[in-house]
């Protein structure tokens, strides 16, 4: 390594792909700065990197797409991004390279860049577990370290032949047991008495095709719950996430729901039910202690092909986890008005099933593991960085 090496500021490419993946980026770029005030930061992103500090190099938002058939309607941009990243990946100009998640575009990522000789540490383990794990040898050929947030994934991807570092989950500081705790108190109160309005948080996702099929029957559902608890009154508010632009909706969903943009560690606590997309958000309504039903919907072409992909029997991250039933799950077909509501006011009618929830929550949170999520993963990115640096000298 020469003197300048030595002394010039690390310099550090991410590629996230949607918003989770972005919120996640801008917190590990904050926890590295913490120790590393000089890092220097550029990124396949967007806003939440942005507002970190990061140079976005190729912005995300052409990329947020799911389904089988709708990444071959968004191969164009996907190509053209692609070109972007590798031209950065040659410059010379990177000596950590951090895939977060979207592994149908990051695992290549990872490969390009340790062929350059880039270390790459991978955070958010891609669910070979669930899904072709016939991929494993494109992890081990692209990856130095992976960072783990389920509990079961550092072993079997170790087995593998795959480094995998155990960092526990990032939602577990988000959400403090003590105030949800004191969240769930208040909303108890609510939903036990007869006489207090409810409010309904409608959560369709951040990917158009996701929106696009969900938020009807959700919408549906909130109007069928509020008939069936006539007269009491049931306010809905639909979750726009990161990413997502709520002004169209605001105008076509006034008088019936309000629409906000709000983090959801602020409006969670508000909520005394909620209908969730499945992914990361119905972890966090999870962790929030909020009575849930997580729904999933995509195109019977998307749907007959992960049939046979998919080899896992739940699909809400919280149920994943504890391997039961925290709460229910409705697919296709079954994402009707009339079912979910029904399901929504087993809730409010069965005080047994909230007691049931919240001590799942509990066993959720320990199987988690503890907080300090973004300091462990900082720690793991900077080993693994000066491993890198002095494989150089």
């Amino acid at each position: 390594m020469t003197e300048n090496e030595a002394i010039r500021a690390p310099r550090l490419f991410l590629s996230c792909g949607e918003p989770s993946g972005d919120r996640y980026g801008a917190c590990l770029v904050n926890a590295l700065r913490r120790r590393v005030p000089g890092l220097q930061v550029a990124a396949l992103g967007g806003a939440a990197l942005a507002a970190a500090g990061a140079e976005i190099v190729q912005p995300m938002e052409p990329l947020a797409v799911m389904g089988f058939g709708e990444i071959a309607g968004a191969l164009p941009a996907l190509l053209a991004a692609r070109r972007r990243v590798w031209r950065h990946l040659a410059a010379g100009q990177v000596d950590l390279c951090v895939p977060i998640d979207f592994p149908g575009f990051n695992l290549r990522v990872a490969r390009q860049a340790r062929r350059r000789g880039i270390p790459v540490f991978y955070l958010v383990a891609p669910q070979l577990w669930a899904w072709a794990p016939w991929r494993i040898g494109g992890v081990r050929r692209g990856v130095d370290r992976l960072g783990c947030l389920l509990p079961f994934e550092p072993a079997w991807f170790a087995a593998r032949g795959v480094p995998a570092v155990a960092l526990g989950h990032p939602l577990v500081d988000a959400f403090p047991a003590a105030r949800v705790e004191a969240d769930a108190v208040a909303r108890e109160a609510r939903l036990a008495d007869e006489r207090l309005p409810l409010t309904l948080g409608v959560l369709p996702g951040s990917r158009r095709q996701e929106l696009a099929r969900l938020l009807p029957p959700l919408l549906g559902a909130a109007a069928e719950l509020q008939r069936r608890l006539a007269p009491r009154r049931v306010a809905c508010v639909v979750s726009a996430a990161p990413g997502v632009d709520a002004r169209p909706w605001r105008a076509r969903l006034a008088g019936v729901a309000e629409v906000t943009d709000e983090p959801l560690t602020q409006l969670l606590p508000r909520l005394d039910l909620a209908l969730v997309c499945s992914g990361t958000a119905s972890l966090e309504v999870a962790l929030a202690g909020v009575p849930h039903e997580v729904v999933y919907r995509t195109s019977p072409f998307n749907y007959a092909i992960a049939r046979r992909l998919v080899n896992v029997r739940r699909i809400g991250l919280a149920n994943l986890v504890l391997g039961e039933d925290l709460a229910r799950e409705h697919l296709q077909d079954e994402v009707t008005p009339e079912r979910l509501a029904r399901a929504l006011s087993d809730w409010v009618a069965e005080p047994g099933r909230r007691r049931a929830l919240a001590a799942g929550v509990a066993r959720l949170r320990d199987r988690l593991g503890p907080p300090g999520f973004w300091e462990r993963a900082a720690d793991a990115a900077l080993a693994l960085l000066a491993a890198g640096r002095g494989r150089g000298e």
